[in-house]
């Protein structure tokens, strides 16, 4: 990925440029950030709750749904502006009720809250997309996206609140159709015309949206390490699990925040408008969920290290814990193939290594030891990594400026 950004440093038109409005996240959208905050906390407790892989299986599509969910609202917010006293804005405001009654009611979505889980999703999501549509219907490229993207979105939340009805079996089942449906209405809204532009995307926006989702996710680590540690008697031990779990998360922060952004960002920035769309989906909306999931995954294993930091991990932490790092290092290479079909050599040798380490020594070392050692794995992988994006960025620099 960190190529893509050499090779296509942003050179259009200053016309082209001028339709960048370089808008922040509002006031609004981080309030509504706070109720996905409360989400994301629970998904962690669903498997936290549930180490099995129904459980795991369980808390991976409710991790989707939730950032399906939160999607809707960025893609809202990027192409309209919720700032100011827009009347947009308090039709978005009117979901932070029911979005929260969503979150509350998510442990329970397999069991007892389905209906109020389910019913709340629904309401939200049409409500969002009747905004969304309400927003860009003036514009006839804009409509026909809107229009082409509508009927599968709709579609997906009500067989969601049909599925609610089925005993927690045949709703698995139907509750991935309902995530299969949201790609597919992603990937039918599709990509504009030559020359014409399908979706409003606002490069620094979007981008910033997506990574503050991620710090709501390096969030949950902070706050699983700290409960976990404030749960039990403040032992040496316990002190040095904290270190070497917290340790992790400052390696996960730097190896997205020292150039991902500005790498996604510049590669959407320096596309050409029409086709900004059909980039934003997939290496945002869907190339930043395998990261953000990584995330959640850890927080979960923290949690367990913090609480038994001299105690060998389970077998359950153990996976979970090669399944944190194949998703959020996944994630990246993913981010990377999307932008030039090359994935980073040093990135497959990192899950692998902690694979081989946590199946190898995972059973038979302090679960502090274990994770102290994956957070030396990851950094030595993100120190190559940098050091060849420098490198490009210099001889970038150097091209050009000869």
């Amino acid at each position: 990925m960190h190529d893509d950004v050499i090779e296509n440093a942003p050179d259009q038109a200053a016309s082209e440029a001028a339709q960048d409005s370089g808008r922040h996240a509002t006031n609004l959208e981080l309030f509504l950030d706070l109720v996905f905050v409360f989400a994301v906390t629970q998904v962690a407790g669903v498997l936290v709750a549930d180490m099995s892989v129904a459980g795991f299986g369980r808390g991976l599509l409710l991790a989707w749904l939730v950032w399906w969910l939160w999607s809707q609202f960025t893609w809202l917010g990027t192409a309209i502006d919720l700032g100011g006293r827009s009347a947009t804005q308090f039709l978005v405001l009117a979901t932070v009720p029911l979005t929260l009654l969503m979150a509350v009611a998510l442990p329970g979505a397999f069991g007892s809250s389905a209906l109020e889980f389910a019913g709340a999703y629904l309401a939200v999501n049409l409500w969002a997309l009747a905004v969304q549509g309400w927003g860009l219907w003036r514009e006839p490229e804009t409509r026909r996206a809107w229009l082409r993207y509508a009927p599968l979105a709709a579609l997906a939340p009500m067989v969601l609140l049909g599925g609610a009805f089925l005993p927690e079996g045949a709703r698995f089942g139907v509750w991935c159709a309902v995530a299969a449906f949201s790609v597919a209405s992603a990937v039918a809204g599709g990509r504009g015309q030559e020359g014409k532009i399908a979706w409003t995307v606002d490069p620094g926006h979007f981008t910033e949206r997506h990574a503050l989702f991620v710090i709501i996710s390096l969030g949950e680590i902070l706050v699983a390490v700290g409960a976990s540690a404030a749960g039990v008697h403040l032992t040496p031990a316990v002190g040095a699990g904290l270190l070497a779990a917290v340790a992790v998360a400052c390696v996960f922060w730097w190896t997205y925040f020292a150039f991902v952004p500005e790498a996604v960002e510049r590669a959407l920035r320096s596309a050409k408008p029409f086709d900004r769309g059909r980039i934003a989906r997939d290496r945002f909306t869907f190339g930043h969920f395998p990261i953000v999931f990584g995330l959640v995954l850890y927080a979960v294993v923290a949690k367990h290290v913090v609480a038994h930091p001299i105690d060998p991990p389970s077998g359950g932490d153990l996976v979970v814990l090669t399944s944190a790092v194949a998703f959020f290092v996944g994630g990246l290479l993913g981010l990377q193939w999307r932008a030039m079909h090359r994935l980073a050599p040093e990135r497959v040798a990192a899950i692998g290594a902690v694979a081989a380490l946590c199946g190898i020594a995972g059973p038979r070392v302090p679960g502090a030891v274990l994770v102290a050692a994956v957070a030396v794995i990851v950094a030595i992988m993100q120190t190559i990594t940098l050091r060849r994006y420098d490198r490009l960025v210099a001889e970038r620099t150097q091209r050009v400026g000869g």
